[in-house]
């Protein structure tokens, strides 16, 4: 089925929530920001004012989050896409953080995502981007790779206590 990788709109509360509950215990890959009872344009706004660099609270850098539909009532994921570095993304996470619900894995929507989320960058500018993966997680691997990412190094996460596998793809 055919994903189309976007901005949350007004109209998507709905597939949102639904979204929030296909993720079940593991609900924060779905979201960084949303908080139980937060009014949802509420989140819209603080997505808005971390993709433009407003109220950006200490440690965060401005990033995009796009969600992966497949009609306009079901999301299978999300992207998080970060404009620049900071030390600590430079470390871990990278530009791009890209998560598939559990229900939804091993149907090709990651790679979708991944091949609309580097032209998401390109727009922005970008042209190289840092990736990170838990180095047990041989499917993101296969991922970054068919999508020119080259392994740069495998280190240890601290904050996480895993090895993890740096990669770059150039745009």
């Amino acid at each position: 089925m055919k994903l189309i990788l976007r901005e949350l709109q007004p109209q998507d509360e709905k597939a949102f929530l639904t979204g929030l509950k296909a993720w079940g215990e593991e609900s924060s890959w779905h979201s960084f920001v949303w908080k139980e009872g937060m009014h949802f344009q509420e989140m819209l706004q603080i997505l808005d004012d971390r993709k433009n660099g407003r109220n950006l609270p200490e440690g965060l850098v401005p990033d995009t989050m796009l969600y992966g539909f497949i009609d306009e009532d079901t999301i299978v994921g999300r992207v998080s896409v970060r404009h620049v570095l900071n030390d600590y993304l430079a470390k871990r996470g990278g530009h791009l953080g890209y998560g598939v619900a559990p229900s939804f894995r091993k149907r090709g929507y990651a790679s979708q995502m991944m091949e609309q989320s580097l032209g998401y960058c390109r727009s922005l500018g970008l042209k190289k981007l840092l990736i990170t993966c838990a180095s047990t997680n041989i499917a993101s691997s296969k991922i970054i790779e068919k999508f020119g990412g080259i392994l740069e190094q495998e280190v240890w996460d601290d904050e996480d206590k895993e090895m993890i596998k740096r990669y770059w793809i150039s745009l």
